[in-house]
């Protein structure tokens, strides 16, 4: 039996958005609408636009039904509002429950710099010019999650290639470097589903987010696989090998041995074991487990292109997975790479998760370059700090009506606070362009005639129809053929 309840569209708003409609001037016809990130953060000035073809798929692809009426006037007479019944019965009767409106957006997966409209929306219908802003809630949830989880990925992609480059001489090689860990610490079962496809749309491959491979496959038309983990350990494992009285996860360690040697055994694709250290004490693990009784093992198990990686889940998260590498380096050795920077053996590493964000990974892999400890001995895992800590206010991502039309002409509208400059909302009837220099901007609509000026933004939905969708391929080309400036 399925005790979920059935989503109603007519009640996917912020509550006081029922009343707009009859706050616009008489006269008004059609209501022009923009998504924009209004501004960067401290690291990039660019973003990954991603969202609207979930919103469409998921949401604009529903129609309303007459039940949705009748609870839809319930529920907002008892929050104290006028139900305007009589607007939903004519889109049920014309439009046959599909919202009168049409979206346009620059290509899904495409880097933009702050400041332009990512996404714009009009209704079709002048009767409906009440509905362009009535579905901002649903729309903008989805386009500022995605945005803000893919632009965070792809920037750190970008950081740690660079730093990779600068360590062993070689890009393209961090695609595992920043593993999503963050599916317990999102906000809801749908919030776990946008940031884990957002994450691998920037270029990552590493996730422990079960969800997001067949969202991909769904929203995204493909039945390929891009995110992919390992066996690894977690403390209640270590704790039910271990005798809790004596404080020994010596038996944990040669459990997750063992389960080593049984993949190698039997071949496996990816022969790897993560061991969560700190159970306990992550220095005994280190130095006197890994790399003294199982140090030959694994030695051995690493000509078979095994691998096993040591976790630390506590301390100082800017100095303890440095110091795991140390103790590592001193039991197995190192090499020091033609750029001077130390690397352990392939079959040992450290996997770093525990206080993972968009500050601390930077300041670690600063901490790595100054001990001349290269980049390719570690690979990260951010939680909260990918799925939930970065909210709409990361790129500051509004959607504003910048323009109405009152049945002769298009009227500019602004938003333009005095107290806070950066809150300025676009103004008039705009789309994105690209200019021949690769500049991307938004402008008017009409004003772009030029030579060499092509209008990026494509029309994805129009009354109930689906007119342009992307692969996840065609999402996942833009960051290496896209090549804009960081600021």
């Amino acid at each position: 039996m399925h005790n979920s309840l059935a989503r109603n569209i007519i009640l996917d708003i912020d509550s006081y958005k029922n009343d707009h409609g009859n706050m616009l001037p008489a006269n008004t016809e059609y209501i022009f609408s923009t998504i924009v990130p209004r501004r960067g953060n401290r690291y990039t000035n660019i973003v990954k636009s991603m969202g609207p073809q979930y919103v469409i798929r998921e949401y604009l692809s529903q129609r309303v039904e007459p039940w949705m009426l009748d609870e839809a006037e319930q529920e907002l007479r008892e929050q104290g509002f006028t139900f305007e019944r009589e607007r939903w019965e004519y889109i049920i009767a014309k439009y046959d429950g599909y919202l009168p409106l049409e979206i346009r957006a620059v290509p899904e997966g495409m880097f933009i710099p702050v400041g332009v409209a990512t996404v714009t929306l009009v209704n079709t219908d002048p009767k409906c010019a009440w509905l362009t802003t009535y579905i901002e809630t649903m729309f903008q949830r989805v386009c500022w999650k995605m945005t803000t989880v893919a632009s965070l990925s792809a920037d750190l992609y970008r950081y740690l290639d660079d730093m990779m480059e600068k360590h062993c001489g070689v890009r393209g090689k961090v695609n595992f470097h920043l593993h999503n860990f963050g599916s317990r610490g999102a906000d809801s079962y749908e919030s776990d589903i946008l940031a884990g496809m957002a994450h691998l749309a920037a270029g990552f491959n590493g996730t422990d987010c079960a969800q997001a491979n067949r969202n991909i496959k769904h929203y995204y038309n493909t039945q390929k696989a891009y995110g992919m983990s390992v066996s690894a350990s977690e403390h209640s494992v270590m704790c039910t090998w271990s005798n809790s009285e004596t404080l020994d996860d010596l038996p944990a360690v040669e459990m997750m041995i063992n389960l080593l040697r049984e993949k190698v055994a039997r071949g496996d694709s990816f022969p790897i074991v993560s061991i969560v250290g700190d159970t306990y004490d992550i220095y005994r693990l280190s130095r006197d487990y890994i790399g003294g009784i199982y140090k030959q093992e694994i030695i051995e198990l690493g000509k078979h292109g095994a691998k096993v990686v040591v976790r630390p889940d506590s301390g100082d998260p800017l100095t303890m997975c440095v110091e795991v590498i140390k103790i590592l380096m001193e039991q197995f050795g190192y090499t020091v790479n033609k750029f001077g920077y130390k690397v352990l053996p392939p079959y040992i590493g450290v996997i770093q998760g525990d206080g993972i964000n968009n500050d601390s990974i930077r300041h670690i892999v600063a901490r790595l370059d100054r001990a001349r400890i290269s980049l390719e001995n570690i690979v990260f895992g951010m939680g909260s700090g990918l799925t939930h800590d970065a909210g709409r206010d990361e790129f500051s991502f509004s959607m504003k009506a910048t323009a109405l039309f009152d049945g002769k002409e298009w009227q500019d509208l602004l938003k333009r606070p005095i107290s806070d400059l950066k809150k300025q909302s676009l103004k008039g009837h705009v789309t994105t362009y690209i200019d021949a220099a690769g500049n991307i901007f938004s402008d008017r609509i009409e004003a772009k005639a030029q030579a060499g000026v092509r209008d990026l933004m494509e029309t994805l939905y129009c009354n109930g129809k689906i007119l342009k969708e992307y692969t996840f391929d065609e999402v996942l080309a833009f960051n290496s053929q896209q090549q804009l400036p960081l600021k």
